[in-house]
């Protein structure tokens, strides 16, 4: 008998799926971030879903969930029902949370199903319009006469940022000292300042600064030049073959949703990501825009968190 119900159980659910997959939205759909309203991620989430609404004929609500470097968002989105209708934009901080944090509440990848990649962002490496530093290669040939005296500014402790910063130093063989900050603000107004030699952050937070002849921009972390900095060279080209620093955003939804909700919300994504308006406004923050498969970010963020786990070891960097 028990047989029997099971059978009859699995049976039902099998001819439901599909019926829910066709119906699906038939309500709003709920995107929760782990950061602060009017941030980056914060502004990707909005763009996206109001294109994504164009598509899917539904509303997409987003809801800040901030704290504990984007991980209350991911856990109530792991933890959530796997209907699609709630679903989370994931940052580079998802890749870096289980090389800091020795228990996490959740499986970064197992308890969830990947949708798409959004975007790619690299980072800048900046200084003071006034600094002595010129190039990259004179900031580097500092750092290695004199270890551990150049002072680097990020957006906080275990950021991107900071994780970069990390990779920078692990790979030029140098040693910077690490200061802290509060957000990009913060960093930008200590190289201002002249607090800290030199500071990584975003294009989005630095690039009018740049413009405006207030900071100047010594080298670009990505795999090419950023279009509207022509002159400014990669870390790769200039300092460190090979050497390539991109944060990232991109969706994901609990883990055991139907795959033709999956395929549903790829396809919205998508078409999202490749409207003219949204890939100018996402360039526009410092992006790279850039969908993909389910298949393909599920294999991104895996090889995320196999970086930064080795990242902070090579830095001494012990889990919380």
């Amino acid at each position: 008998m028990r047989r029997y119900l099971a059978a009859l159980l699995m049976g039902l659910v099998a001819l439901a799926t599909p019926a829910m997959a066709n119906d699906f939205p038939n309500r709003p759909i709920r995107i929760l971030h782990g950061f602060a309203a009017g941030g980056n991620a914060d502004i990707v989430a909005r763009i996206m879903a109001e294109e994504m609404r164009k598509t899917l004929g539904q509303t997409l609500v987003v809801e800040p969930r901030p704290g504990a470097g984007g991980n209350i968002a991911s856990q109530a989105v792991a933890r959530s029902d796997a209907d699609g209708y709630t679903i989370v934009l994931l940052t580079t901080a998802h890749a870096i949370s289980p090389a800091l944090i020795r228990t996490l509440n959740f499986d970064p990848v197992g308890d969830f199903q990947f949708l798409s990649m959004v975007t790619d962002f690299p980072f800048f490496i900046v200084v003071n319009e006034a600094s002595r530093f010129k190039t990259i290669q004179d900031l580097v040939a500092e750092a290695k006469a004199k270890p551990g005296v150049l002072t680097a500014g990020t957006a906080g402790v275990g950021t991107g940022h900071h994780m970069g910063l990390e990779l920078m130093s692990s790979s030029l063989g140098v040693k910077f000292v690490h200061v802290p900050y509060r957000g990009d603000s913060g960093s930008i107004t200590g190289v201002l300042g002249n607090s800290v030699d030199f500071i990584i952050a975003p294009g989005a937070a630095v690039l009018s600064s740049i413009e405006g002849g207030k900071l100047r921009a010594l080298a670009v972390t990505g795999p090419q030049r950023w279009p509207a900095t022509p002159t400014v060279p990669t870390l790769s080209e200039s300092v460190s073959p090979g050497l390539e620093m991109m944060a990232w955003i991109g969706f994901a939804a609990p883990n055991n949703v139907p795959r033709p909700i999956v395929d549903r919300l790829n396809t919205a994504i998508r078409q999202a990501v490749e409207s003219p308006e949204v890939r100018a406004r996402l360039a526009s923050l410092g992006g790279y825009p850039s969908a993909s498969t389910p298949e393909e970010m599920t294999r991104k963020v895996a090889a995320q968190i196999a970086l930064w786990k080795d990242v902070a070891a090579k830095a001494g960097m012990q889990a919380q």
